[in-house]
């Protein structure tokens, strides 16, 4: 995987969700396929007011969505499948909301990001449906001198439940890099972030 973008989603780091079902966001154009390889899809669209184009992923896990949930809730274990995330720990819990914090390792001579995202779970009992709502709240952690905070996000994983034992996990994103990253660069690299990710999330759960 190219390093040159895996840090624009890294932003997926997450916990817990908003709604159960589609999020409302700024984008309003259709999805256009850019992806379908292994099991897993990948869409992208325009957002308006942004030159950065919003994805989503999609695939289906041979595993629980309270599983999945789980390694969701793992911190710490992003920097063992989460794409160029040599750092990540969790700063706060209470209830379903979380907050995290992420290093995305960009390569030189962009400066390294970090990310704080607030994170809320959404558990439907009667589905079983899990959404996980992230959104980015960069002024609730101390700033690193030598990294770029992301200061805008908006992301979701969903959680649907096909048979006890088997997700379909759907990885929504849109994220603003920030510190003159040009987006043509971000935009090269929106589809490589959630397939790669998808695809490390997928074998994770499998060794668990």
């Amino acid at each position: 995987m190219n390093r040159s973008g895996i840090w624009i989603a890294a932003a997926a780091v997450l916990l817990p969700g908003w709604a159960i079902g589609p999020l409302a966001w700024a984008g309003t154009s259709p999805w256009s396929l850019e992806r379908d390889h292994d099991g897993v899809s990948v869409y992208t669209r325009p957002v308006e007011g942004s030159g950065i184009r919003e994805f989503k992923g999609s695939a289906l896990v041979a595993a629980s969505a309270e599983s999945i949930r789980s390694l969701l809730r793992d911190a710490d274990r992003f920097v063992e499948w989460f794409p160029n995330t040599p750092e990540s720990r969790l700063l706060a819990r209470e209830a379903n909301v979380s907050y995290q914090y992420t290093v995305i390792d960009a390569p030189w001579p962009v400066r390294d990001r970090d990310n704080i995202f607030r994170n809320e779970t959404t558990i439907d009992p009667a589905s079983g449906r899990i959404s996980i709502r992230i959104t980015a709240a960069p002024d609730d952690y101390p700033e690193h001198p030598e990294r770029v905070r992301v200061r805008h996000a908006l992301g979701q994983w969903l959680l649907e439940p096909i048979r006890p034992d088997a997700t379909r996990v759907t990885f929504t994103m849109h994220l603003e890099p920030g510190g003159g990253v040009p987006e043509w660069l971000i935009n090269s690299q929106v589809v490589e972030t959630p397939f790669d990710a998808l695809t490390n999330l997928r074998a994770a759960v499998a060794r668990d």
